[in-house]
C-alpha cells in the first residue's frame, strides 16, 4: 500500500479498527506470523495503532494478544486509552493521530557525571501567518527568481564570499574579523540541555515571560532507555514540586538561554484517552540585562476603597468563559475571503463576522449600571470620556512643541569636529548626526548611527 503511493510521506501509519481482542486463538501459528509481520512493519518506519471497538454483550480486553504486540518505549508515561463503543469517541483518537507530531529539535539532557537522556523540543503554538506574495512575469506570468549580488562601488565588481571581509567599530576603529574568527564568536559549546539545579516552581514569576514555551518529550531514538529516566525525573519534579533550571543551546551556532523546565502530569478523560501530555514545559527565562525597572511615580492618585469594590463588581459582572481556540484571526479570515474571491472571480468576498469586536449591547445588559456607577466615581463633573473629547494643549515651555524646538537649537550649536576630534560622537542622538551631514553634504554608507559616525570621522580624516 506505501509503496504503490507516489505522494511523499512524511509519516506511515496504520490504524487499525477492530472488536475482536484475540484473534486467531485457536492457531498458534498465525498468531506468530502476526507478530512477525508486525515487527517488519516497525523495521520500515511503519506504526500499527489499535483502534479498539468494545461490544456491548463482551469486554474488549487488550490484556490477552495486543498489549505485547504494540507494547512502545512512550508507553511507560502514558496510558493506552480503553476501548469505547462511541463513534464520536473514535473519531476524536482518530483526530489526535492524525498528524505526526514533528519535533523542532532532538537534543540531550545533560544531567552530570555523563548522564544524559534523549529528548525531543517540539512547538505547542506557532503564529499562522499570510503566505508571502510570490513575483511573476508580466508577459510569461512564470514564477521569478531573485538573485543577489554584492558590487564594489568604485570598479563595479561582483564579490564573491572569500573577496569579503566583515568589521566591527571599536573605539573609532575597524577591527576586522575573518569568517572563521565570526564563527568562533558565535559559538558557546554543545547543543542541548545542561542541567544546573533545582528550584520551588513558586519561585517562577509570571512577569518574566519572553515568548512562548516549548515542550519536551522523551526521544528514544537519539539515547536508548531515555524514557525510563525521563519517567523518573519528571514523577520527582511532580512530587516535590519543583523546577529544573537548565543553560540550554538549540543550535550550534546560536547563545545559550536560561530555561525552566516546569513539569506537567498526564491526564487523561473517562475513557483513558489522552487530553495533556506528561512531559516539561520549556519556560525561556530572562538575563539580568533583559529585566527593566518599571517606572512608579509615588505622588500619583490613589484609588479609594469605593472605587475599588466598584471596579470589582464591574470585573465580576463581565466574566466569561475564554478560549482561544474559539476565536479566528480576522486579518487572515479577511485575507482568505478575498483571495478566494479573486480565485472564484466573484464580485465581493463573502462576509467575515468578527467574533474579537465587544459585543458592546451585552456588556451593557450585564453591566451597564455598574460602569456608569464606575464612571461617576473615577471622573469629576463635566468631565467628558466619549470620542468626542480632546486632549488638553501643552503648557506654555514644555511638551511635544518645546522639546522639539529645543533639539533643533541643540544640533545647530553643537560643534561636530570638537565632538569628533575628542571622540564623543557616540554621545550624541542621530538626528544630530544626520543634520549635519546633510547640511555638509557627506555622503555615508547607512542611516544606522555606527554608519554615520564613521562618515563623520572620514570626512574630518580621524
Amino acid at each position: 500500500m506505501f509503496s504503490n503511493s507516489k505522494a511523499k510521506l512524511g509519516n506511515k501509519r496504520i490504524l487499525l479498527f477492530t472488536d475482536n481482542d484475540d484473534p486467531h486463538a485457536k492457531d498458534k501459528s498465525l498468531q506468530k506470523q502476526v507478530k512477525s509481520k508486525v515487527a517488519d512493519l516497525e523495521g520500515t518506519g511503519i506504526e500499527l495503532q489499535l483502534m479498539h471497538i468494545e461490544r456491548d454483550d463482551k469486554k474488549f480486553d487488550i490484556e490477552t494478544f495486543y498489549k505485547d504486540l504494540l507494547a512502545h518505549e512512550s508507553d511507560e508515561i502514558t496510558a493506552m486509552a480503553s476501548a469505547s463503543n462511541k463513534f464520536d469517541d473514535l473519531l476524536t483518537r482518530v483526530r489526535s493521530k492524525e498528524h505526526k507530531k514533528r519535533a523542532m529539535v532532538r537534543t540531550c539532557i545533560s544531567l552530570g557525571g555523563g548522564l544524559k537522556l534523549g529528548v525531543g523540543v517540539y512547538n505547542l503554538v506557532s503564529s499562522c501567518v499570510k503566505q508571502s506574495a510570490v513575483k511573476l512575469s508580466r508577459e510569461k506570468n512564470e514564477e521569478l527568481k531573485s538573485k543577489r549580488n554584492i558590487i564594489l562601488q568604485d570598479t563595479g565588481e561582483a564579490l564573491m564570499p572569500h573577496d569579503i571581509k566583515k568589521y566591527v567599530l571599536f573605539g573609532g576603529k575597524k577591527i576586522g574579523l575573518e569568517t572563521d574568527e565570526i564563527t568562533e564568536i558565535k559559538q558557546f559549546g554543545e547543543p542541548g540541555f545542561t542541567l544546573m539545579g533545582f528550584k520551588p516552581l513558586s519561585f517562577l514569576q509570571k512577569d518574566h515571560f519572553l515568548r512562548s514555551a516549548n515542550f519536551i518529550y522523551p526521544d528514544e531514538k537519539t539515547i536508548k532507555g531515555s524514557t525510563t529516566l525521563f519517567t523518573a525525573l519528571l514523577e520527582k519534579c511532580l512530587e516535590k514540586t519543583v523546577m529544573a533550571i537548565c543553560k540550554f543551546i538549540s543550535r550550534r551556532n546560536l547563545p545559550p538561554m536560561f530555561v525552566a523546565l516546569v513539569p506537567q502530569a498526564e491526564e487523561t478523560d473517562q475513557g483513558k484517552v489522552q487530553v495533556t501530555p506528561p512531559g516539561f514545559h520549556v519556560v525561556y527565562l530572562p538575563f539580568a540585562d533583559d529585566i527593566r525597572e518599571t517606572p512608579c511615580d509615588q505622588h500619583m492618585p490613589r484609588a479609594n476603597m469605593d472605587q475599588i469594590d466598584k471596579a470589582k463588581e464591574v470585573i465580576k459582572r463581565l466574566q466569561f468563559s475564554f478560549s482561544s481556540e474559539n476565536f479566528e484571526n480576522p486579518v487572515l479570515q479577511h485575507h482568505y475571503r478575498n483571495i478566494e474571491a479573486l480565485a472564484l472571480e466573484l464580485d465581493e468576498p463573502d462576509e467575515m463576522t468578527d467574533y474579537t469586536v465587544p459585543d458592546e449591547e451585552r456588556m451593557k445588559s450585564r453591566a451597564g449600571k455598574q460602569i456608569s456607577e464606575f464612571q461617576d466615581l473615577i471622573f469629576p463633573e463635566g468631565y467628558s470620556t466619549g470620542p468626542g473629547s480632546k486632549r488638553k494643549a501643552p503648557a506654555a515651555g514644555g511638551g511635544a512643541a518645546f522639546k522639539r524646538t529645543k533639539t533643533e537649537t541643540t544640533s545647530a550649536d553643537v560643534d561636530i569636529k570638537t565632538e569628533a576630534m575628542a571622540n564623543r560622537l557616540g554621545k550624541l542622538t542621530v538626528s544630530v548626526l544626520k543634520d549635519f551631514i546633510k547640511k555638509t553634504k557627506i555622503s555615508a554608507n547607512g542611516t544606522k548611527k555606527a554608519d554615520l559616525i564613521e562618515a563623520i570621522n572620514e570626512h574630518f580624516d580621524i
